[in-house]
């Protein structure tokens, strides 16, 4: 409270750790003071006023009742603190009343103080630059610090850093394992789906597999793993599995639009295009701003190859708020706008449109999706349309 050091974004709970020699060391300290000030309220009412304002404001946030995951705050102490600065500001006036100096010696000491704080205050906010600086440094200052690994291990895996975030993912769990506490359920977790998600983008889908399961395990309502595991075993195309763990993050969140997308790219992929049609329109109605699930409902109302699917009108709608949401930029979106006009006839506008996406495509380097709409041109020329 006086001196910024060793101070941390994140400090980690002991959980039942803490020797019992430093909690009765820390009972008897809080007794004794809270007894001196008790015997001093009149004749040095200041340590009285003082002390109880700082022990009564930080009663609340203590953790009496313990919430969340973090042993401390030190956001916490900014209002108990002012009663400690009351109690020694009015001390050292009383304690320095004699000298003959006094203004000049205190004035002198608070500029010097002020001055060295402010230098701290300086290298303090350093380590805020970035995360990466952010969370090495609480590992630095703190012990067993598994939320500082799990942050980091996040970061490296969206640098693509693929090894670097496995290994403090791998240490977050490591940690975790010594401790029981149920409210470090969801924590876990969140350090399994992490790692799963790291280990998947490796190349390692089988071992993927088995953290995703142990994140549901531990938090059967955490619809992340889910979704996760499905899209993994979909791309191993285990279609009826990956529909089954995405139906399982519908039931978590059954508002999220992405597990509604997801969903409906399975059912698509299983050949019930039907389902994965209302699974789209949920989509779109839950998310107003979501291009996706628009361009996917347009594209298989479009391309289908099943005559009782395509509806070119619809296709032409929906294609049209994604090209919109999206702001024109989008060559894929472009590409189903074009096979949208296509089917309805209007092959004109699906030429245009395409030759758009083309264009769209080629800046983006994109020479995959530039065959394709090559391929799509030269039908809609033709005048007719592209089915799957």
């Amino acid at each position: 409270m006086f001196w910024p050091a060793r101070l941390a974004a994140f400090y980690p709970h002991p959980n039942d750790q803490l020797p019992l020699w430093q909690v009765f060391l820390a009972i008897a300290f809080l007794v004794a003071v809270s007894l001196l000030a008790i015997r001093w309220r009149k004749e040095r009412p200041y340590i009285f006023t003082g002390w109880f304002w700082h022990v009564g404001m930080l009663v609340p946030v203590i953790g009496l009742v313990q919430a969340g995951e973090q042993a401390r705050a030190d956001r916490y102490t900014y209002l108990p603190q002012i009663g400690l600065y009351i109690a020694i500001t009015w001390a050292v006036a009383h304690l320095t009343s004699l000298w003959r100096h006094q203004r000049a010696i205190l004035r002198t000491a608070a500029i010097l103080g002020i001055g060295a704080l402010s230098l701290c205050a300086w290298v303090q906010t350093s380590y805020w630059e970035n995360s990466e600086t952010l969370w090495n440094h609480a590992l630095a200052v703190t012990a067993d610090n598994d939320a500082a690994h799990n942050n980091l291990g996040y970061l490296f895996l969206q640098r693509g850093e693929l090894d670097s975030a496995i290994s403090h993912f791998e240490t977050a769990l490591e940690i975790r394992s010594r401790n029981a506490a149920t409210h470090y359920n969801f924590g876990g977790a969140l350090i399994e789906n992490n790692l799963a998600n790291a280990l998947a983008r490796r190349g390692l889908p089988s071992e993927a597999v088995g953290h995703y399961e142990k994140a549901v395990e531990l938090r059967p309502d955490y619809g992340d793993p889910y979704l996760n595991l499905g899209t993994v075993l979909f791309q191993q195309g285990r279609v009826g599995d990956a529909i089954a763990q995405w139906q399982k993050a519908l039931a978590t969140q059954p508002n999220d639009a992405g597990f509604h997308t997801a969903l409906g790219n399975a059912f698509l992929k299983g050949e019930l295009p039907k389902d994965a049609i209302a699974e789209y329109e949920h989509a779109a109605r839950i998310s107003t701003q979501d291009p996706v699930p628009r361009n996917n409902l347009a594209w298989l109302l479009a391309t289908s190859s099943d005559a009782s699917i395509r509806d070119g009108n619809r296709a032409i709608e929906s294609a049209k708020q994604a090209v919109r949401l999206s702001r024109g930029k989008d060559p894929n979106y472009l590409r189903t706008l074009a096979a949208a006009f296509a089917e309805s006839g209007r092959f004109a506008e699906a030429k245009e449109t395409a030759q758009q996406a083309l264009q769209e495509a080629e800046r983006g380097s994109n020479s995959t999706l530039a065959t394709a709409l090559q391929d799509e041109i030269a039908l809609y020329e033709l005048g007719l349309p592209y089915h799957k």
